[in-house]
């Protein structure tokens, strides 16, 4: 395969619901606040052999960009915190939805916390939703709403968090083409470094795909950059 398929393979960008964040949540009164981008370095059905830069996206119609998005958090105390990010997704080529910015709201809380004297271990499950609009100028546009679980397992040490999590979530999409909406399911599961006590830079390794057709998901890659303000 060519070297410059390969080099558009990892740009092209997959839109998430779930933003970056650790097991724990942020301490009270405080808030957290950052930006991370996300870009996928597999797409299609790898025991088929099908992979194609278009099958990093949910749109059919174009060369997707990476997705960016801020995101903010804020403590609530006893092991609770809200968050709000904002994203943005573009597709190049696209004709009908070339552009996508959405909005998430999620709370997170602590289900348990062991310390150890090694790292200390975290369990935590938090309900998130989310809407986006797709389009172009000129042209109807089209909405989309989802709802998830996220569930995290973390190994917290002094400076860093080892998180673990898998989430469920059901996506709803209105054509201005097609009735009725087109509901879908999503499983999700990533592999996370976070840099902790200061907040800092974080990486994520993440497989995102239909439970229905679990083979045809995106492997992502996620960066993201977060300073915690009293």
């Amino acid at each position: 395969m060519k070297a410059w398929w390969w080099l558009l393979l990892v740009l092209a960008g997959c839109t998430t619901v779930l933003p970056m964040q650790t097991a724990s949540a942020v301490d009270r009164g405080r808030f957290r606040v950052g930006g991370q981008v996300s870009t996928s370095a597999f797409c299609g059905d790898l025991a088929g052999g099908g992979l194609g830069v278009t099958q990093c996206t949910d749109y059919p119609d174009g060369l997707p960009l990476p997705e960016l998005r801020a995101n903010g958090r804020y403590g609530l105390g006893h092991g609770f915190d809200v968050g709000a990010s904002l994203q943005g997704h573009g597709l190049l080529f696209a004709p009908e939805r070339a552009f996508q910015l959405g909005l998430t709201l999620d709370v997170k809380g602590e289900l348990l916390r062991i310390a150890t004297r090694g790292p200390t271990h975290l369990i935590s499950v938090g309900l998130l939703a989310g809407g986006a609009l797709a389009g172009r100028f000129g042209l109807p546009l089209w909405p989309q709403v989802e709802w998830g679980v996220p569930l995290f397992y973390g190994l917290q040490f002094k400076h860093w968090e080892v998180v673990l999590s898998a989430t469920a979530s059901q996506r709803y999409q209105k054509s201005p083409h097609l009735t009725p909406s087109a509901a879908t399911m999503r499983t999700g599961f990533t592999f996370g470094l976070f840099h902790r006590e200061p907040a800092g830079f974080a990486v994520q390794l993440g497989y995102t795909t239909d439970p229905a057709e679990f083979g045809h998901g995106t492997i992502q890659l996620q960066f993201g950059l977060f300073f915690d303000v009293k």
